[in-house]
């Protein structure tokens, strides 16, 4: 029976959440695995093939790394499964860690393209509306960018600073001509404090 450690028990942080057989929260349920198995330094088991078991003539040390190996691996395929919905856990119940990660991957990979370009079609087509609070259309804009950085694509600071100055309305035409003259390069929390300063409803 695998050795459950403690210390990386899946449970409290995915369990509201089980992955869906769908692959809707693959993204999320995925990276937060990640976190967790990083933490106890067992994410090694997701990108590593479990080694085949020592011959008859290897040192106890090398039975030792192995069967350390194999408790890991178990312990974290039984969490991995726990955190499935059943369809999946059927699916998986016998599969190494390896494994279930190179299946979910290939599995829901469309479905991750398909999130990340309608995130991506948001948020270059989200653009403020005269008399509309300038931070609040900022930070929608932010969550876009916190959302594709979770799905693997974070935007450089630079581009997000420009799909923001690219999206404000006309009446600040004169704020980002004088950004751009001044050769201004802050980050997108910083251009907001800037925005704001202008006053959240700006008037042109």
């Amino acid at each position: 029976m695998a050795r459950v450690n403690p210390q990386f028990n899946l449970g409290p942080l995915i369990e509201k959440e089980k992955l869906k057989a769908d692959g809707s929260n693959y993204a999320d349920w995925v990276r937060s695995l990640r976190i967790v198995l990083r933490s106890a330094k067992k994410d090694y088991v997701l990108t590593t093939p479990l080694p085949a078991e020592p011959g008859p003539g290897a040192s106890e040390a090398e039975h030792n790394v192995h069967q350390t190996k194999l408790d890991d691996s178990n312990a974290v395929q039984c969490l991995m499964t726990a955190c499935m919905e059943s369809e999946l856990q059927g699916r998986f119940e016998n599969t190494t860690p390896h494994l279930i990660v190179q299946e979910l991957d290939a599995l829901y990979a469309k479905h991750a393209r398909t999130e990340r370009y309608e995130v991506t079609h948001a948020m270059w087509n989200c653009k403020m509306k005269e008399g509309t609070p300038v931070s609040e259309h900022v930070i929608k804009i932010m969550r876009f960018g916190q959302r594709l950085t979770e799905l693997g694509f974070p935007i450089p600071e630079s581009l997000g600073t420009d799909i923001v100055l690219m999206s404000l309305p006309p009446s600040f035409k004169n704020f980002v001509q004088n950004y751009r003259m001044n050769g201004m390069d802050k980050s997108v929390n910083e251009l907001l404090a800037m925005l704001k300063k202008c006053g959240d409803y700006h008037a042109g």
